[in-house]
């Protein structure tokens, strides 16, 4: 009898520390995301040997190719791909903090990579009416996560001669009709500068109708 008791404690004592984990534990892995050719994308602009390409990824079946979460686009998270191509021989740099999505008059910037696994992987929804979180310790999140949402962000990203890069912005949009809302959107990148002279070069307006396929609309 006394071994089952001590049995049954040990059983609620490993019970009740499961349920106080926190909400991530659960093993986030890190996925892959390729760049691929330029063809592949068809909202782009190009201007002084640059060429961007933009690139939603507008349902949760599409991000969760390259993010480990199911239900981003519910949650209100959309990661956007912004690919650059530079043609030039010089190395260029796009400031992806300064770079909006525009939409009617409004304007969306992106969320830090912390702001998103907080939002992400919290059971309490209370945060989807917030626009601006508290400051949140880095302890409070999703080690993997995080490091995946920090690898794949659209920071200052530096592109070499006659190559390719990009990463992502990822936009809180709560819309219930996502593919219309982007269908009238536009993505403006405003800082785009030569790193050989540091000179700013033209501003990106990309829109992003054609960025949906034909069977989304």
């Amino acid at each position: 009898m006394k071994k089952i008791r001590l049995s049954l404690i040990f059983l609620l004592t490993i019970t009740a520390s499961w349920m106080t984990w926190p909400v991530w534990a659960g093993g986030y892995k890190a996925r892959p995301w390729t760049i691929n050719e330029r063809p592949a994308y068809p909202a782009t602009l190009t201007s002084e040997g640059v060429t961007i390409a933009a690139e939603p990824l507008f349902s949760d079946a599409l991000a969760e190719r390259v993010f480990d979460k199911s239900d981003m686009i519910t949650r209100g998270i959309m990661p956007l791909a912004l690919i650059i191509f530079n043609d030039n021989n010089f190395p260029i740099e796009v400031d992806g903090l300064s770079i909006d999505l525009i939409h009617d008059s409004e304007h969306i910037r992106t969320l830090s990579p912390n702001e998103v696994v907080y939002r992400l992987f919290r059971k309490d929804r209370s945060w989807f009416s917030k626009t601006v979180l508290p400051r949140i310790p880095r302890s409070e999140l999703n080690e993997d996560a995080l490091a995946d949402f920090e690898s794949k962000f659209l920071m200052d990203k530096i592109v070499e001669p006659h190559s390719k890069g990009g990463g992502f912005l990822y936009l809180h949009i709560n819309s219930n009709e996502l593919v219309s809302y982007l269908m009238k959107s536009v993505v403006y990148i405003p800082n785009v500068y030569r790193r050989d002279n540091g000179s700013r070069m033209i501003f990106f307006e990309i829109g992003l109708e054609h960025a949906i396929p034909a069977g989304s609309h």
